[in-house]
C-alpha cells in the first residue's frame, strides 16, 4: 500500500490518521464519561489529566490531517456520487474538521479559564494564553459539550453514508479508506 493518496484511494498515512482519530475520540469520550461518574479525588484528577493530554494529541492529529491533505490531496470525488451527494459529503467533511479542531480548543480554554493548567503526559505544560474567567470557562464548557453532540451527529451521518455506499449502493466509497481495500 502506498503512503500517499492516489487518484482512486486513500494511502496508508491518510488511513492511519482517519482511523487513529476515530479511536482517539472514542477513548476521549469513554474517559469523559468515566470522569463524570467519579467522586473528586486523585483517580479523577488522573483521568482528567489523561483526557487533557489526549485532547492535545487530538489537536495535533487534526493539524496533521489538514497538513497531509495539502501534501497528498485526497482521491477524486467518486464518480458514483451525484452532484448533490458530492456537495453534502464535502460540507460534512468540512464541518467535521472544524469540530475536530474546535473540540480540543474549547477544552483548552475551559481548563485555562478555570485556572487548571494542562500538563501533557507529564512532559510539559501548555502556556496559559487565556487567563482565569468564570464566564469564559462556562462558555467554553458549554461549547465543548455542544461540539461533542455535533461531532456525534456528523460521525453518525458519515458512518451511515459509508455503510450505505458499501452495502446498498455497493460502490467503492468505503473500500477507499480501508486498509487493503480495493481501488475504485
Amino acid at each position: 500500500m502506498n503512503l500517499r493518496n492516489s487518484e482512486d484511494r486513500y494511502g496508508a498515512v491518510a488511513q492511519l490518521l482517519h482511523w487513529g482519530m476515530l479511536i482517539l475520540f472514542i477513548a476521549l469520550y469513554l474517559i469523559a464519561e468515566s470522569m463524570e461518574e467519579m467522586p473528586k479525588g486523585p483517580d479523577k484528577l488522573e483521568l482528567i489529566g489523561l483526557h487533557k493530554s489526549l485532547g492535545v494529541t487530538a489537536l495535533l492529529l487534526v493539524l496533521a490531517r489538514v497538513g497531509w491533505r495539502f501534501m497528498s490531496p485526497p482521491p477524486a470525488t467518486a464518480a458514483d456520487l451525484n452532484p448533490m451527494q458530492q456537495k453534502v459529503a464535502g460540507a460534512l467533511h468540512i464541518l467535521l474538521y472544524i469540530c475536530m479542531f474546535a473540540m480540543p480548543l474549547t477544552g483548552y480554554v475551559m481548563s485555562m479559564a478555570g485556572g487548571h493548567p494542562i500538563e501533557v503526559f507529564g512532559l510539559f505544560s501548555l502556556p496559559d494564553l487565556v487567563g482565569q474567567s468564570h464566564d469564559l470557562k462556562e462558555f467554553a464548557e458549554d461549547s465543548h459539550k455542544a461540539i461533542w453532540v455535533i461531532i456525534m451527529v456528523l460521525v453518525g451521518l458519515h458512518a451511515a453514508a459509508a455503510l450505505f455506499h458499501h452495502f446498498v449502493a455497493k460502490d467503492s466509497i468505503l473500500r477507499r479508506m480501508l486498509p487493503g481495500g480495493a481501488s475504485a
